[in-house]
């Protein structure tokens, strides 16, 4: 197993991720209630959309929906104007961004690649979580090679900042 990454390169890390972050506007999503609810939306798109919808076909039963924090294997964009959304990733999507940037790299002045990696701290922060019963030894090895991934990929970004 990788060595962990102290504290204090903890907090290094976190305010390089927490700074680009910052910068990244991003609104709550949205989806429509009786329509495509994998597709997701800024508040103002999904309104037009629903508009659309119910001009189109007003016996339908389509309504704004969402717009509260929830967990999502990928950043969402919205469908229409493509703006930054929010969510929280699960655990699959933070070890899916550790692994996009050990193969594609990580650019410390992104603050896109920045944002990315704040929200993977935040989702599943730097170590196992102890007193967490797994289901079989292999799902324990496959989390404890998640965190051996990211304490490797922050030591990259260490030497680059």
């Amino acid at each position: 197993m990788t060595d962990k990454i102290s504290k204090e390169h903890q907090e290094k890390l976190e305010a390089l991720f927490n700074a680009g972050a910052a910068n990244m506007l991003s609104e709550p999503e949205y989806w429509i209630h009786g329509s495509d609810e994998g597709a997701s939306y800024c508040l103002e798109c999904c309104e037009k959309k629903v508009e659309r919808l119910l001009k189109e076909n007003p016996d339908g039963d389509y309504c704004v929906d969402g717009g509260y924090g929830i967990d999502g294997d990928y950043t969402p964009f919205c469908e229409t104007c493509h703006k930054l959304l929010e969510n929280s990733l699960t655990d699959s999507g933070c070890g899916d961004e550790v692994e996009h940037f050990l193969l594609h790299g990580f650019n410390p002045k992104s603050d896109d690649d920045c944002r990315a990696m704040s929200e993977v701290i935040n989702g599943r922060g730097w170590e196992p979580w102890l007193e967490r019963t797994y289901r079989n030894p292999s799902e324990k090895e496959s989390d404890l090679r998640y965190f051996d991934s990211l304490h490797k990929l922050c030591r990259i970004i260490l030497e680059k900042s």
